[in-house]
């Protein structure tokens, strides 16, 4: 698989869900490699606390495979003044999540945000 991927970006967006994929696909992608030294994250971040995004770097194959957290993948804004009480933030529908600029001229890209948009969470606001 790797291969495929030579000189190439994997993106994962999106959810926990997506994390969970993006965790999967480095562990996937990594068993195989004969020097672990040539797998890292490019920011030296641990796995586990992170703010937001990872990139792991496969210097072998001179690929990275990436996630960023955006659950909604449009952008998240704190309740405007008048809101309804109990309103804690609102979803600007036509502006994408402030991470975008970095997917742009990725090779594959994965999204993922079914979880935030199911009947049951959208028809209670």
């Amino acid at each position: 698989m790797l291969e495929m991927l030579r000189n190439r970006r994997l993106v994962f967006i999106g959810d926990s869900i997506g994390r969970n994929q993006w965790e999967s696909m480095i562990c996937m992608l990594s068993s195989d490699i004969p020097s672990k030294d040539s797998v890292y994250e490019v920011n030296r971040s641990p796995i586990t606390k992170h703010k937001g995004f990872l990139v792991f770097c496969f210097a072998d194959d001179n690929c990275t495979v990436e996630y960023y957290k955006a659950p909604y993948l449009v952008a998240e804004e704190s309740a405007p003044p008048r809101a309804l009480k109990g309103v804690r933030m609102t979803l600007i529908l036509d502006h994408m999540t402030r991470t975008y600029q970095q997917w742009v001229d990725v090779d594959v890209l994965v999204f993922n945000s079914g979880h935030w948009w199911s009947n049951a969470k959208t028809t209670n606001w």
